[in-house]
């Protein structure tokens, strides 16, 4: 395992510059009556190297960095505490995503556009189980993967990328949510680039929408079926073979189909997290002149 009190030294320095200006000399992004143990800072900062160092359980976190890190922190909050700040910073957390993004999106000349079913619960446990059920509008639908050719329960993952990785946005909806659904709503997309998808999101109502609103223009391959077929073109099949990749480190490196949560909240912070962690690790290697989507190894020097 990586070294937790360098990394984590690096990803505050990163945060730090990324929020100049939003946090107070004390490093919290609004006043609290009394001194805080850990600063909203640092908070943000834990949360995306617990990630981006592959850590999915914070007892594992918290009981290595009381037993080789006690000198880190001057008062480590409880891990209870930790979770509940977190949850409340996780507005801040997404701003990680928009500033690197922001930063890099020059570096491309296309956006991808997909999805991935996020399951919380078990086929077998559909009548049984309690997590996720606090409200009816955030509690989680039995949707189908068309991937995996089966069925799940949870929720799904969509992500705007582009054709370097970099996160442009994100989003989670219901499992039985279809795709075309999310890019409805869709905001703040650069204009004057490409933006790829597979054939859940043709509609040709919402490709003019995105052209006149943003100077967007959708790409989407044909159905076979479909009057004037026209076979897509090989590059941007290349183009689109980035938000597979970049799904595959989400899930090997990041861990993002192991998740302990217990609540819709908590698992949208978690999910925040991961793909902050992924931007600040995109960030990494841009600084040090690699290429953006070799993530593995962002932390290794």
């Amino acid at each position: 395992m990586h070294n937790i009190k360098t990394n984590f030294g690096r990803i505050y320095r990163i945060c730090k510059e990324f929020f100049e200006g939003e946090v107070n000399t004390k490093g919290n992004f609004q006043f609290y009556p009394k001194a805080t143990a850990m600063a909203d800072l640092e908070i943000v900062a834990l949360a995306c190297t617990m990630e981006a160092l592959g850590i999915d359980s914070e007892n594992l976190l918290w009981s290595k960095l009381k037993k080789d890190y006690p000198t880190l922190f001057n008062r480590l909050i409880c891990r209870t505490r930790f979770n509940r700040r977190r949850r409340r910073l996780q507005p801040y957390i997404v701003k990680i995503q928009d500033a690197v993004s922001k930063r890099l999106e020059n570096q491309s000349q296309a956006m991808v556009i997909d999805s991935i079913p996020v399951p919380v619960v078990k086929m077998a446990r559909e009548r049984t189980y309690k997590a996720f059920r606090k409200s009816f509008d955030t509690a989680p639908a039995k949707g189908y993967s068309a991937v995996n050719r089966g069925w799940f329960i949870g929720y799904k993952l969509h992500v705007v990328i582009f054709d370097n990785g970099v996160v442009q946005q994100s989003g989670v909806t219901k499992g039985n949510i279809h795709d075309i659904n999310y890019l409805k709503g869709l905001r703040n997309l650069p204009s004057g680039k490409l933006l790829l998808g597979d054939r859940a999101y043709r509609s040709n109502s919402l490709q003019m929408d995105l052209f006149d609103n943003f100077k967007v223009k959708l790409r989407v391959p044909f159905r076979i079926n479909q009057h004037e077929y026209k076979k897509h073109p090989k590059k941007y099949k290349s183009k689109r073979q980035m938000v597979e990749t970049f799904f595959a480190q989400m899930c090997d490196q990041l861990n993002l189909k192991r998740n302990y949560a217990k609540s819709f909240d908590g698992l949208v912070t978690r999910l925040t997290s991961k793909l902050s962690a992924m931007s600040i690790l995109h960030w990494i290697n841009y600084l040090n002149g690699r290429k953006l989507a070799q993530i593995k190894h962002a932390l290794s020097f």
